[in-house]
């Protein structure tokens, strides 16, 4: 009989740790958005046009829409693509942004079709650390 009662303590304890380990508040789920945008997808492009001699740039802004700070963490480039990186941390209800640079010295004449990769942490008040990584499209033509 003991047995039996330590088993279903046991087993209740392990569902209830596993239960609270995994909840994440949807609020830091969603930690941050491209502005003006939903989601992400097809609507996070940008076309530069046609980029002949000078360099062109534009500002992917982004918004921190949880309830703690978050921080821009590793940023993965493609070749012929700076960035400048506006804010390393950005409070909750606060925007940031990365100002992409194409330069027409550093790519190969024609159509280009490349995606700047982020990733943002952000620690929770109870320690739990999340991490979201999302892609922001970049198009043109270089001359």
């Amino acid at each position: 009989m003991k047995l039996k009662h330590i088993s279903a303590l046991i087993l209740f304890l392990f569902v209830f740790s596993f239960a609270g380990i995994s909840q994440v508040e949807d609020e830091e789920v969603q930690m941050f958005s491209f502005s003006n945008s939903r989601g992400i997808g097809s609507a996070n492009v940008h076309d530069f046009g046609v980029i002949k001699n000078l360099p062109a740039t534009f500002l992917i802004e982004l918004q921190n829409t949880g309830t703690t700070d978050m921080k821009v963490g590793r940023l993965t480039l493609p070749t012929g693509v700076g960035v400048t990186l506006i804010k390393e941390t950005i409070k909750p209800g606060e925007k940031g942004g990365i100002l992409v640079t194409i330069d027409p010295k550093y790519m190969d004449k024609g159509d280009f079709n490349k995606q700047v990769i982020l990733s943002t942490t952000t620690v929770s008040d109870k320690g739990v650390i999340t991490t979201k990584t999302a892609a922001y499209g970049l198009k043109g033509q270089v001359l």
